[in-house]
């Protein structure tokens, strides 16, 4: 019974969720938000955040925005570092972008 009246709460919470309408919002850098007094937080990676970042109410999930090029570009230097080639250490930084949750 007392499961059956949980389940049913939650389905009802569910509804009045969904029907809030999505704002918008620009994307921001992590390293802007940090520079502006937002912290790091641990998440599940749920949507495939790798992290989160907070300040009072505001939270910002985190992700990836990395292109292929960059990408390989890192693995060819990190490469040749491990044969012993000494290259130029210079590599692609990772962008990582943050949107504001609701």
């Amino acid at each position: 019974m007392r499961f059956a009246l949980a389940l049913a709460a939650l389905a009802s919470s569910a509804v009045a969720v969904h029907a809030l309408e999505v704002g918008e919002g620009a994307f921001r850098f992590s390293s802007d938000l940090s520079a502006e007094g937002f912290t790091p937080f641990a998440t599940s990676g749920s949507g495939s955040a790798i992290y989160g970042m907070r300040r009072d109410t505001q939270q910002y999930l985190c992700f990836i925005a990395d292109q292929g090029d960059d990408q390989a570009e890192r693995q060819r230097v990190l490469l040749a570092e491990l044969a012993g080639e000494n290259p130029d250490r210079t590599v692609p930084n990772i962008p990582v972008v943050c949107i504001l949750t609701q």
